[in-house]
C-alpha cells in the first residue's frame, strides 16, 4: 500500500465571534441559510389561482323542447337510463359491452398512462439522487504516482475506483414545479373524463344497435304479413280471372304488387344482420358470435315510465365531455403558470460525494484523503435573452384562451344536441299518433273493399289500392316505432348518462 500523504493545513477564517471556523463549516452555514430563504420563498407563485369557468348558457331550466315531448318530466334522469326499459336482455348486453368493449380498453390504457405521467410530475417535488460507481485499469496520476514514476522512469498500471453520490433539489420559488404537477393532475382528470364519455357512447351505441336489430326484425314481420295479404289478393284475383270476371291485366297488377312487397324483404333482412354484427363488435365479440337474446328480439324496447330529462344545470354536471373540457382549461392555465415562472431565476440545491482511489487496492476506498464532497446552490437564469421564454409564455396563454373558448363551444353544442334530440323525439311521437289514426282508417277501407270485391261490387283495382294503403301504413308504423326508440336513446346520450360506475 502506498504511504498516505499528509493532509495540508487548511487556512482559518475569522468568525463573527472572533473565533476561527473551518471553511467547510462556514460554507455549510451559508448553504443552510440559502436553503432556509429558498424554502420561505417557495410558496410564491407567478400566476393567479385557477378559477373554473362558469357558463350562463346552461342555466336555463327546463329545456325549451321539453314541452313537445309526451310524458317528459324535469326529474333527473337515472345514471343507468337503460334500466327504464325494464328489458333484462338490454341490461345484460350493455353490462357486457361496458366490460368488454375494446375502445373502452384503449381509453382505460390512456387513463393509466396519464396517471403514470402524473407520478412522474409528482416526483419532481422530491430531491433527485444519483449513485455511480466506476472502475478502470491503466496509468493514473496523483502526487505519489508522479513521484514514483520519476524514480522508476515509468508509471505503473493499476486499477482505479471512483464511486460517487449526487443529490439535487429544485427550490420551487415561482411555482414552476407546482404548476407542472397541477397540469399533470388536470391532464389525468381530463383523460378520465374522456374515458367516461366513451362509456356514454358505448352504452348508447349498444342500445341503438339492439333497438335496430329488434326494429328490423319487427319490420320484417310486418313486411311478411303484408306479403301474405298481397298473395291472398293475387290468389283471389286469379280465381276471378279464371271465372272470367276480371281481365288478365288485373291479375298481372295483383301479382306485380305481391312481387314488389316480396322484393323489400332482402334489404330489411340485411339491415337486421348488420345491426346484430355491430352489436357483437360493441360487446367485444366476433361478428359470428351474435348474442342470442338480440337475435330473438322481434319488438324494439319502449319506456315503461315517464321520460325524465332534467335541466340545463344538471346537464353540465352529468356530461363527461364538458368535464373534460374544463379540465383541459385547468391544464392549460397551469402550463401558462409554468411558462411564466421560466422567466425568473431557478435555484437548485445540490450535494455530491466522490471517492477516487488509484492505488489498485479497493480497501483504500474509505480513505478520507481520497474523498471529495461539495454542497451548495446552483442559480440559473436565461437572462437577458428571454425571447424564447416569452414566446413560450405567449403560446401557453393562447392555449389557455383556446381551451376556454373550446369549453364555451362544448357547452353550446351540448345544449344544441339535447334540444335537437328532444325536438326530434317529440316530433316522432306526434307522427306515431297520426299514423295510428291513419292505420285504423286504412284497415277499415281494406276490409270494406275486400268484401265489395267478393260481392262483385268493386273491381280489383279498388281492392289493390286499399291493399297498398294498408301495407304502406303498416310499414310506416314499424319504421316509426324504430325511430322513436332510436330517438329515445339519442336523448339519453345527449343527457350524458351511463358513465357512472
Amino acid at each position: 500500500m502506498a504511504p498516505r500523504l499528509p493532509m495540508p493545513a487548511a487556512p482559518m477564517f475569522p468568525s463573527a465571534t472572533g473565533r476561527r471556523s473551518p471553511p467547510h463549516a462556514t460554507r455549510f452555514a451559508q448553504a443552510a441559510a440559502t436553503l432556509a430563504v429558498s424554502v420561505a420563498l417557495a410558496s410564491c407563485s407567478s400566476t393567479e389561482p385557477y378559477r373554473a369557468p362558469e357558463s350562463n348558457a346552461a342555466r336555463n331550466a327546463p329545456f325549451d323542447a321539453t314541452a313537445s315531448v309526451p310524458g317528459a318530466t324535469t326529474a333527473a334522469p337515472p345514471d343507468r337510463w337503460w334500466q327504464l326499459y325494464t328489458d333484462p336482455a338490454l341490461d345484460a348486453l350493455i353490462r357486457e359491452a361496458l366490460e368488454q368493449n375494446r375502445d373502452l380498453a384503449v381509453a382505460a390504457a390512456r387513463v393509466e398512462r396519464a396517471r403514470a405521467l402524473l407520478g412522474e410530475a409528482d416526483a419532481a417535488r422530491l430531491p433527485s439522487t444519483e449513485a455511480s460507481f466506476g472502475v478502470d485499469y491503466g496509468k493514473h496520476t496523483n502526487d505519489q504516482i508522479v513521484a514514483a514514476a520519476r524514480d522508476s522512469g515509468s508509471a505503473a498500471t493499476r486499477f482505479g475506483w471512483s464511486p460517487g453520490f449526487t443529490l439535487s433539489w429544485e427550490v420551487d420559488l415561482w411555482g414552476r414545479v407546482r404548476d407542472l404537477v397541477d397540469a399533470a393532475h388536470a391532464d389525468a382528470d381530463a383523460e378520465q373524463a374522456a374515458a367516461d364519455a366513451m362509456r356514454v357512447t358505448v352504452a348508447a351505441e349498444t342500445a341503438s344497435a339492439y333497438v335496430r336489430a329488434c326494429a328490423y326484425a319487427q319490420r320484417i314481420d310486418v313486411e311478411q304479413h303484408s306479403l301474405d295479404i298481397a298473395e291472398r289478393v293475387a290468389a283471389l284475383t286469379a280465381r276471378q280471372q279464371e271465372a272470367g270476371l276480371v281481365a288478365p291485366v288485373e291479375l298481372a297488377r295483383a301479382r306485380a304488387f305481391a312481387d314488389d312487397t316480396r322484393a323489400a324483404l332482402p334489404a330489411l333482412e340485411g339491415e337486421h344482420r348488420a345491426a346484430l354484427y355491430e352489436l357483437a363488435a360493441l360487446m367485444g365479440r366476433t361478428p359470428a358470435d351474435i348474442p342470442p337474446a338480440a337475435a330473438q328480439c322481434r319488438t324494439p324496447p319502449t319506456l315503461a315510465q315517464p321520460f325524465p330529462v332534467g335541466d340545463g344545470a344538471a346537464l353540465l354536471r352529468r356530461r363527461p365531455d364538458l368535464r373534460e373540457a374544463e379540465r383541459r382549461i385547468a391544464a392549460a392555465h397551469a402550463r401558462a403558470g409554468a411558462a411564466q415562472a421560466a422567466l425568473y431565476p431557478s435555484i437548485v440545491l445540490g450535494g455530491s460525494v466522490n471517492i477516487l482511489s488509484t492505488t489498485g487496492d479497493p480497501s483504500t476506498l474509505g480513505d478520507r484523503y481520497a474523498a471529495a464532497w461539495g454542497i451548495g446552490p446552483l442559480i440559473s437564469w436565461r437572462f437577458p435573452n428571454l425571447a424564447a421564454d416569452r414566446a413560450q409564455l405567449r403560446a401557453a396563454r393562447a392555449d389557455d384562451n383556446g381551451a376556454r373558448a373550446a369549453f364555451d363551444a362544448h357547452v353550446l353544442h351540448a345544449l344544441q344536441e339535447t334540444e335537437q334530440a328532444l325536438a326530434r323525439y317529440g316530433a316522432a311521437w306526434r307522427e306515431r299518433d297520426a299514423l295510428d289514426t291513419a292505420r285504423a282508417d286504412h284497415a277499415r277501407a281494406f276490409t270494406l273493399a275486400e268484401r265489395a270485391y267478393r260481392a262483385g261490387a268493386l273491381d280489383s283495382l279498388g281492392v289493390l289500392d286499399a291493399e297498398r294503403g294498408l301495407v304502406g301504413i303498416d310499414a310506416e308504423l314499424a319504421q316509426s316505432a324504430q325511430q322513436i326508440a332510436l330517438d329515445q336513446v339519442t336523448v339519453f346520450k345527449a343527457l350524458g348518462g351511463g358513465w357512472q360506475p
